[in-house]
């Protein structure tokens, strides 16, 4: 087994996220549907394993399809607006819908707590007979609640949305170690109890945490496999069928909350299938698989400073044994580093080009270097387009690029091969 030392090399690149991700807070939401998932009792492994890597975490726990399923077997054919759901996934609660949220949202609370022991269990375990690493779940009334009331002519009754989360409360409880689990029902100063929609719980609760991470549980998948984004499709794009797949409708909901989050400061918003192993793959690798939303840039060109030597130099230093680039040593990437651009991935620099402007109205593009590893992806094509946008806002008249083994892929985009004379 991993013969090919394969187990290695994917723990080595692991190895930076896992400290990184050290002592930092992510608030995960748990759509109630996954709890009939057979993969359900794997995620939550998956979640404890964060926890054992120290990662601080509140679970936020939503009963929405548990709820949907009761109002439907309860339904007595008679006509009621309690239990609809009229806007952005928020519910008119009446007395009757209340009375079936609190025995939902308990059953969700119990069997998220019952599942996720038992994996904090198994990953914390009995170390050398103690059982200092062994994590509780911890449920208790850390946020209050206020009304929804009327909206639109509409009274939403016992609907409601966070009013104050308890962040000193919470800390309490991460600095025992344990986990934070909280459902949609939240309670007012004054007594009452409310529906509070959990999406927006998990952004709320997020953004008052200043969590570093905020990972939402997509039921039928995440962005589109093929990367259309949604958001850019008119109504006569060829793929617009796509949003009137099953999941659409919930991945944009779910880039909503996203959204709230980063606006409430939230760093980084992940949208995940729950497939086996994807949240790990999503915090512990460079690619991950699911969606993520940062207010950073995570994926992008900029230009490239002093610091970014060591990356262009080690990017471009096989191309160099292999005579297909001239030789540049680290003290030339250094005086010309303001004259390179850098491709990064989460910090990674995965292409490189530099642009060299003369008199005249010429500039030179050159050394441009995409990472083996990430050649299909089109970043060759958008570092060139972005070095030709920059050399005309710069008054370039000529782009022109020197080259003895890479001709043909400039030709292939636009470029004429001339002689060297001209």
């Amino acid at each position: 087994m991993w013969e090919d030392g394969s187990f290695v090399k994917m723990f080595r690149g692991s190895a930076s996220y896992i400290a990184n991700h050290r002592g930092t807070l992510v608030v995960y939401h748990i759509p109630g549907e996954l709890l009939a998932w057979e993969g359900f009792p794997g995620l939550m492994d998956d979640i404890a394993l964060t926890w054992l890597l120290g990662m601080k975490i509140v679970l936020v726990a939503g009963c929405r399809h548990q709820i949907d399923i009761r109002l439907e077997d309860e339904e007595d054919g008679e006509h009621r607006l309690g239990g609809k759901v009229m806007m952005s996934s928020i519910r008119v609660t009446d007395e009757e819908t209340l009375r079936v949220v609190k025995e939902e949202a308990g059953f969700v609370r119990f069997e998220i707590e019952r599942r996720l022991a038992k994996s904090l269990r198994l990953h914390g375990g009995l170390v050398k007979g103690s059982e200092s690493l062994i994590g509780n779940v911890v449920s208790g009334n850390f946020y209050s609640a206020q009304p929804f009331v009327v909206l639109d002519g509409i009274d939403y009754c016992w609907t409601g949305f966070p009013r104050k989360v308890e962040i000193e409360r919470i800390r309490q409880v991460h600095e025992t170690n344990d986990i934070v689990l909280l459902t949609s029902l939240g309670v007012s100063p004054s007594g009452e109890i409310f529906n509070v929609n959990s999406e927006f719980l998990a952004a709320t609760v997020a953004g008052s945490l200043s969590a570093s991470k905020i990972i939402y549980f997509n039921v039928h998948g995440t962005i589109h496999p093929k990367g259309f984004a949604l958001v850019d499709l008119d109504e006569n794009s060829p793929h617009q069928e796509m949003l009137r797949a099953p999941g659409s409708m919930e991945t944009l909901i779910k880039v909503g909350y996203s959204m709230v989050a980063l606006e409430k400061g939230v760093k980084r918003a992940h949208i995940l299938a729950p497939e086996n192993g994807a949240l790990v793959q999503e915090l512990y690798t460079r690619d991950g698989c699911g969606t993520l939303i940062s207010r950073d840039i995570y994926e992008g060109i900029r230009r490239a400073d002093v610091n970014d030597v060591s990356g262009i130099y080690d990017l471009i230093d096989p191309l160099v044994r292999a005579g297909t680039l001239v030789e540049r040593p680290k003290s030339q990437l250094e005086k010309e580093a303001l004259s390179y651009y850098v491709y990064t991935r989460d910090g990674l620099v995965v292409a490189t080009g530099q642009l060299k402007r003369f008199e005249g109205g010429f500039a030179e593009i050159g050394c441009l270097v995409v990472s083996k590893d990430y050649r299909r992806g089109g970043r060759g094509d958008a570092m060139l387009g972005y070095l030709e946008r920059l050399a005309l806002q710069c008054g370039a008249k000529k782009v022109f690029v020197l080259s003895t083994q890479t001709m043909e892929w400039f030709v292939e985009r636009g470029f004429k091969e001339v002689p060297v004379e001209r």
